[in-house]
């Protein structure tokens, strides 16, 4: 917990649950859908649902959900998915819009990059505080009276650029970080290794 108050970014990182999931509810059900439509030729739609997502990162971080109302979706992480090259959105709500708008300030943001229906999928971390520019514009531009919606984005380049790789999947495997042969535990980067 302290190092997600001091925007660390998530360390120890449950690969075996999380992939499981991964496997079993998203990568594994979308091939077998892709060969169907191909089949039919009907267009493909959306490759996961947010909340898909949100499930794969709770396992992967080892953060429950609260979806008991409006807010964060994990205990300490808000949960962002968008198609290489697109940016990440945010939306915020007509009546908790501003309390969400602080959150968002104070936890860590997982941001999914996914590509070739789910074929390449890295994951990103940036913690609040290094999302504070964006974050506070939004605040002191909430509208006032309120739109049907106030919808915001943080590009996919600022977040390629300025966000710490936590996990890269390729054809569903893991190619990063690397995992020790037989387990699904990452080998400790050279940083780690000198903290020892």
């Amino acid at each position: 917990m302290s190092d997600l108050l001091a925007g660390a970014p998530p360390s120890e990182l449950d690969f075996e649950k999380a992939l499981m999931f991964f496997h079993a509810y998203m990568y594994g059900p979308l091939q077998g859908k892709l060969r169907l439509y191909g089949a039919r030729l009907v267009p493909t739609g959306s490759v996961a649902s947010s909340s898909d997502w949100e499930v794969f990162a709770s396992m992967l971080v080892k953060d429950v959900g609260r979806k008991l109302g409006a807010g964060i979706d994990l205990l300490n992480h808000e949960v962002k998915s968008a198609k290489r090259g697109s940016s990440y959105e945010y939306q915020y709500h007509r009546n908790t819009g501003r309390e969400k708008l602080t959150k968002d300030m104070l936890v860590g943001h997982l941001f999914f990059e996914y590509f070739d229906n789910l074929k390449q999928v890295e994951l990103r971390y940036l913690h609040g505080s290094n999302l504070l520019p964006f974050f506070q514009k939004w605040l002191d531009q909430y509208p006032d009276p309120y739109p049907q919606r106030y919808r915001k984005s943080i590009s996919y380049q600022f977040v390629r650029q300025n966000g710490t790789l936590l996990m890269s999947l390729q054809d569903g495997e893991v190619v990063f970080p690397k995992l020790n042969q037989g387990t699904e535990r990452a080998e400790p980067s050279p940083r780690d290794r000198q903290a020892e």
